[in-house]
């Protein structure tokens, strides 16, 4: 995670779990030093949406309370904070995150250990490129 970036602690209440998360303090950051998501096609103005947690983030990790995970490998794509994964996780399905954005990786890797929870595969993924 960039250390430039200003962070922000909250609880998300997910049915019976508490989901702990941190996040970016808000969507007017923008902390690229070495180009590497600008080298990615990612702009400055889209920068920062990965950081905070949308509404429907929420209405999905809610919906994955009940969600049948038996014998299923489950992918969530353009995870951002990964709300639904950390769901999952506690649970013990078996997950995996995706997203593009090259500062996901950490904050998935910190909020894991923030919630106690068990590694979550990651893979850095344009779902847009059609020759990976």
């Amino acid at each position: 995670m960039t250390p430039s970036l200003r962070v922000r602690y909250q609880t998300i209440d997910v049915g019976q779990h508490d989901i702990h998360l941190c996040t970016l303090r808000d969507k007017q950051q923008y902390s690229d030093p070495e180009n590497i998501a600008e080298n990615l096609g990612i702009s400055s103005a889209s920068w920062p949406i990965l950081g905070v947690v949308w509404p429907s983030s929420i209405v999905m990790a809610n919906h994955m309370l009940n969600f049948d995970i038996l014998g299923k490998r489950i992918l969530e794509v353009g995870c951002g904070m990964a709300l639904s994964s950390h769901v999952l996780n506690k649970r013990q399905a078996d997950i995996t995150a995706t997203d593009y954005h090259p500062e996901v990786e950490p904050f998935l890797v910190r909020n894991t250990e923030l919630n106690h929870g068990q590694a979550i595969p990651f893979e850095r993924a344009d779902w847009a490129d059609d020759k990976s």
